[in-house]
This record gives structure tokens, C-alpha cells and sequence, in this order.
């Protein structure tokens, strides 16, 4: 939206700042910010506080790989099990990385071992990592097994080493509509500014819709908010968003699904408070008004 432009072109006055989810948070709580793009668990954690808050779009689904080290991927190709048969292999846990405890990547993590191929997580040593790059090193030196990682890191170790790895799944075949991103707002804002609400979703969807109709431009702007060549170059970007995990949006309602898992592990992990009733969360009314 802000390499094209969008922002200057809203009706309503935007002063756009750059930063951390956490930060973000601390913005939207305290009435620094109204509008905030940011992950879905910092926006659980912002809903969880005295500030009335509502998810208005979505922003990226289905984002997480698990890749797994080419020796023993095949024990992760059945429809369960795995770590036990690694564990008779090798004689220690399968390390798995992950971003950190209680993030999306954690969350998507333990949903895997537990209710996807049926073991314990006391079979598996999580490795909590800070975020993409520090996933990425560990795997290739050697630190862990596997990792539960967004593109375009996994592209990116495709493209750019020979290092053995494979895609043994996607979180879009067992938590399908998982969000990765999403757009709150607070609620006051919202109520006294409906018009910038459903003018700022509207702007969304023409972001959405160009990454799908112009995906070499898509590229070029991906490399460049990633740091150009050197971290991110257009033709890994371009191949990262064919990937399956690479799934951009602006409907909230393909989410809501998916966020209901996400909630449930965020209570249970201590980032909530409690387990947040997803409906009440979102506020559907401005996509429906501004695409529909």
C-alpha cells in the first residue's frame, strides 16, 4: 500500500510509522494509533486489553512451511508419527524451530506434533529462535531438525544453497485459514471515522488485488521492503509468492476459522488472559461495504 502510493491517496490524513508488533500494540492500547497492520497473536494481545479493538481485514493466511531435513523427512511423510522413529534413529529429541513461545509459528508448531501426527511435545525440543533469519541459520548449520518458518525463508534456502531440506507440509492442510496478518482498529476511531475505516479496507483490497494481477512489480516491491538484492532478490521474491504458502487477503471472514485455533493456544500459553470469543473479535461490516 505505501509503495504504491495508497496512503497519500486516502481521504483522511495518514501518518504512517514503521514498527514492531509489540510497539504497534503499545500504540493502538494507549491511543498513539488507530489503525494497526500487524500479526495476529499482537492483535489477540491488543484485544485482550482494556482498549476496544476489532479485527477489519485479514492480510496474509497459510504462511507457515514445515521443513524438515532431507534424511528424515520421510518419517514426517506418513499420516503420523515421526518423532518416536527419530528418536530410535538417533538416540535424542527432534529439534524443531520455531519463532518464539506463544507466536503463530510456536502455536502452528505444537498443533502439529499434538493433533496432527498424534505425539507428545514432551517428544520434541522446541527451539525458540528470533524470528526468519535466526530459524534460517540454525537449519543450515546444523542447530535443528526441521523448522516451522513463513516464505520467504524457505524459498530463499531453496533458491540460494544446496542445503537438504523438504516441504513435508503446509499449515494450510491442517489449520486452513490461519492468519498470519491481520488489520485492527480501535473501536473509537472506528465509531467516529467509518468512512476512513471501510476507505482504508477498500485501499486493502486494491493491495491484495495487485500483488495477484501484477506479480513481477509485487516482486520488486517485496525485495525492496525485505532490503534488496542482497537479503531478498526479485526472482527468489517472485518464486516465494507462487508458493502455496504465500497467500495475501483482505477478507476477514477466511480467517475466522483459523483464528479460533489461534486463540485457544494464545490462552493457553499465557499471552491472553483468556480465550478470546472470535466473533466478537471482527468486524466484517467494513469489508462487506467497501467490496462487496
Amino acid at each position: 500500500m505505501d509503495q504504491e502510493g495508497w496512503f497519500d491517496a486516502m481521504t483522511a490524513d495518514v501518518d504512517a510509522e514503521t514498527a514492531g508488533c509489540k510497539s504497534i500494540v503499545q500504540l493502538l492500547v494507549s491511543g498513539k494509533a488507530d489503525v494497526g497492520m500487524i500479526g495476529i497473536v499482537p492483535a489477540l494481545v491488543a484485544a485482550d486489553s482494556e482498549t476496544p479493538i476489532s479485527i477489519v481485514s485479514a492480510s496474509s493466511k497459510n504462511a507457515f512451511v514445515v521443513l524438515i531435513e532431507e534424511d528424515v523427512a520421510d518419517l514426517f511423510e506418513t499420516d503420523s508419527g515421526g518423532f518416536a522413529e527419530f528418536a530410535q534413529e538417533t538416540g535424542r529429541k527432534f529439534k524443531l524451530g520455531t519463532y518464539a513461545k506463544g507466536s503463530v509459528s510456536d502455536i502452528t508448531a505444537r498443533y502439529w506434533i499434538s493433533e496432527v501426527r498424534g505425539a507428545s511435545l514432551e517428544d520434541v525440543e522446541l527451539v525458540h529462535l528470533d524470528g526468519p533469519g535466526a530459524n534460517r541459520q540454525a537449519l543450515l548449520a546444523g542447530e535443528v531438525d526441521g523448522s516451522v518458518i513463513p516464505e520467504p525463508t524457505p524459498t530463499l534456502i531453496e533458491e540460494r544453497t544446496d542445503a537438504p531440506f523438504r516441504r513435508v507440509t503446509q499449515v494450510g492442510s491442517f489449520i486452513p485459514g490461519e492468519p498470519a496478518g491481520v488489520t485492527v482498529v480501535r473501536d473509537d476511531y472506528a465509531a467516529d471515522h467509518p468512512e476512513a475505516v471501510e476507505e482504508f479496507v477498500t485501499r486493502h483490497a486494491e493491495a491484495t488485488a495487485f500483488i495477484r494481477d501484477e506479480r513481477e512489480q509485487a516482486a520488486s516491491y517485496m525485495s525492496s521492503v525485505y532490503g534488496g538484492d542482497s537479503a531478498l532478490d526479485a526472482p527468489t521474491a517472485r518464486k516465494a509468492l507462487d508458493s502455496p504458502a504465500t497467500q495475501y487477503l483482505t477478507d476477514p471472514r477466511e480467517i475466522m476459522d483459523g483464528t479460533e485455533v489461534l486463540a485457544e493456544y494464545a490462552s493457553r500459553l499465557g499471552k491472553t488472559d483468556s480465550t478470546l470469543e472470535v466473533a466478537a473479535l471482527f468486524d466484517t461490516s467494513y469489508y462487506e461495504q467497501a467490496v462487496e
